[in-house]
């Protein structure tokens, strides 16, 4: 039986540390042009679904090749709010839209844009076979995260929080 596979691409626009990163031109194009670019060439979605509270990454992503395009609420995109809502609303919209129910949901991040394809295809091989209900990545760091990660102790001293 077929699946139906989505992806969701999820970018608010008010980022609070670097204004508009996820538009910001790195490699030639936006940020997150290089995320829906992935999605697209994986060739396993039926949807790409992009979500935004912004009408500029919108068009953004329309032109990168997002097949849906979700205006997020402002509550699902305001500093506090989580990931998996925007996630949840996109999905029920593109299920909506499309009369059809996803079968994986694949969410990928515009910050990330160093993955390959083969992952995004492999993830996916990974969760069926294995029947989990989450696949997560990562990498192995070059270098212990905990070189400069300080503590505050009860009596006022600040320290390393792991020492070598």
């Amino acid at each position: 039986m077929p699946e139906n596979i989505f992806c969701t691409v999820c970018a608010r626009s008010g980022s609070r540390l670097v204004v508009d990163k996820n538009i910001r031109v790195i490699a030639g194009k936006p940020l997150l042009a290089h995320t829906i670019e992935q999605a697209r060439d994986a060739g396993v979605f039926a949807q790409i679904g992009f979500s935004s509270d912004s009408e500029r990454y919108l068009e953004i992503a329309a032109s990168a090749g997002a097949t849906q395009l979700i205006l997020r609420p402002p509550k699902l995109a305001a500093d506090e709010a989580g990931k998996i809502p925007a996630i949840k609303h996109c999905v029920a919209e593109m299920e909506r839209r499309a009369d059809f129910e996803a079968d994986i949901v694949v969410d990928l991040d515009c910050t990330s844009p160093l993955r390959l394809v083969s992952d995004i295809v492999e993830c996916i091989d990974l969760a069926r076979r294995s029947g989990a209900g989450n696949v997560v990545t990562g990498s192995m760091a070059r270098r212990s995260p905990y070189f400069n990660l300080l503590e505050r102790y009860p009596d006022g001293r600040v320290d390393l929080a792991k020492k070598p």
